[in-house]
């Protein structure tokens, strides 16, 4: 028997507790990613004898399975079950690849699907040549602001909020075609969705903000990073204060996929990534 549910809030406690067993270093794998994307990609819970999975869209409309446990758990005839010649299982990381047997499934990867990862110790002091450029930026920052920050609640979404129009307006691109809407309803939901973030003023002006959730008990994923263009060296500065508030419970950063846009992979690469994280998509042999 199948059940299948669209995914609402009040799934938070199930799928949060999910998430943390499973100890994944993939950002797909949060609450507030399948939440704040549940309209755009479609998701919905599909509970089955062995398991529980979210069906969900890409941006190409294309269908996947994402597992909410080890694929160990159920047979290859029942995960045969969900698959047809058009969708496939994703996010799959590497260490699960062997509970799916090569006679019978496929597997490939998209560059602009990967995770990029960092060590929070390199982010907090950009130290070496790789951080050349940052560290201008960011020395630049200081000599002209005195910045504040402030742990984001609810008693600051009104300032965040602010700062998200201004992101968007400078962006000049169609609101549509940006995750200002996302990024507007992970402020709106912000306690219910258990997210941490801070906010950044300059002479008493919000300027900038972060959000982001852990991942696992070594793994922090920022899911937002959203500043005021006047402020030269603010994207700098954020990442490198954001680093060093965590680095003593979390060693390693994860700043999420690219999605194929060359500008973000460019600065994603820049900041000296310390691992390129691969998700695997698993389908069905041709014939089967």
């Amino acid at each position: 028997m199948e059940i299948t549910e669209n995914i609402e809030l009040k799934h938070r406690p199930f799928l949060a507790e999910r998430f943390h067993r499973m100890h994944l270093n993939i950002s797909d794998y949060t609450f507030a990613n399948v939440y704040l994307f549940r309209n755009i990609g479609r998701y919905n819970i599909k509970t089955k004898d062995c398991g529980t999975f979210i069906s969900a869209y890409n941006f190409k409309g294309q269908n996947y399975i994402m597992p909410l446990s080890s694929p160990e758990v159920c047979s290859a005839e029942t995960l045969v079950e969900f698959l047809d010649a058009d969708n496939f299982f994703f996010p799959i990381p590497e260490e699960w690849l062997p509970f799916f047997p090569a006679d019978t499934f496929s597997v490939s990867c998209d560059d602009s699907e990967s995770d990029y990862i960092y060590l929070s110790s390199a982010m907090a002091s950009f130290s070496g040549k790789q951080f050349t450029r940052h560290r201008n930026h960011l020395n630049q920052f200081f000599g002209a602001y005195q910045a504040v920050d402030r742990s984001l609640g609810d008693d600051a979404l009104t300032d965040a909020m602010a700062v998200l129009e201004t992101w968007q307006d400078e962006s000049r691109i169609s609101p549509a075609k940006t995750d200002f809407a996302v990024c507007a309803e992970a402020l709106q939901n912000f306690s219910d969705l258990a997210l941490w973030g801070t906010i950044y003023y300059i002479e008493d002006q919000p300027a900038g903000f972060i959000i982001g959730e852990a991942l696992n008990s070594d793994m922090f994923c920022l899911h937002f990073a959203k500043g005021s263009r006047k402020y030269h060296g603010i994207y700098q500065f954020m990442f490198n204060d954001t680093a060093k508030k965590l680095e003593t419970d979390y060693k390693y950063l994860n700043l999420e996929e690219d999605m194929g846009n060359k500008n973000l992979r460019k600065t994603k690469l820049s900041y000296g990534p310390q691992r390129i994280l691969k998700k695997y998509r698993v389908g069905l042999k041709a014939g089967i």
